[in-house]
């Protein structure tokens, strides 16, 4: 009788905090938007993940996405940004490959989707290949979203050509990292969890943040 007492409690009070929390009222108005764009994420929570980690970053962050198909990471990310003057670049192709199943363009539905949602202030695409963009990179990094190519060695150069550009406690996540996908599963155990501190998951993203220097 307790437990059950405990449990419907703990349901109340989460309840109320959903309908209190900024956050959690911010996410509900958005989500009609954000659930209309085509995309591979987790849904509901991997978008509610990306949402409040970029809301949570300080005024002035740089969010760096690679891989962006449509656009649906894309806007949760930059809907976190909304009203400060963080931003989101987002590095893609936006052409389509032979290797997954994105055969044809796709940038004009990803900036529509982007401009539907009122978030081009906060939203710089980059077209090309990551290896390419991440040559001529010299920005900070405060969140490193990696989504793109899912080939082990792909994921693995992504991280480690972007990495010292994360700042310190800056956060690094990483998309399908699950049996189903073996790249970024044997990516993340191998090589970028070993980087990073504070390491969690939400559904197949598995994050963690960049350890500051000791003293």
């Amino acid at each position: 009788m307790k437990q059950k007492v405990k449990s419907t409690l703990q349901r109340v009070i989460k309840t109320a905090i959903a309908y209190t929390s900024p956050v959690e009222r911010e996410f509900r108005l958005i989500w009609p938007n954000i659930n209309s764009i085509e995309g591979l994420l987790v849904s509901p929570a991997q978008e509610h993940w990306l949402f409040k980690t970029a809301r949570s970053l300080p005024d002035g962050s740089n969010i760096v996405e690679i891989g962006s198909f449509k656009g649906r990471s894309t806007c949760c990310l930059a809907y976190g940004c909304k009203g400060t003057k963080k931003r989101v670049f987002t590095i893609d192709t936006f052409e389509g490959n032979n290797v997954d199943f994105f055969h044809k363009a796709f940038f004009d539905e990803f900036w529509d989707n982007v401009k539907r949602c009122g978030l081009t202030n906060y939203v710089t695409p980059i077209k090309g290949l990551s290896s390419e963009v991440a040559r001529f990179w010299d920005k900070p990094i405060h969140l490193l979203f990696i989504d793109g190519s899912h080939e082990y060695e792909d994921v693995v150069s992504d991280f480690l050509s972007f990495f010292p550009h994360v700042v310190a406690g800056g956060i690094v996540a990483v998309h399908d990292v699950v049996n189903t996908w073996p790249g970024p599963l044997k990516a993340w155990n191998e090589v970028i969890k070993h980087h990073l501190e504070n390491t969690g998951s939400c559904t197949t993203l598995a994050y963690g943040t960049k350890p500051k220097a000791r003293k």
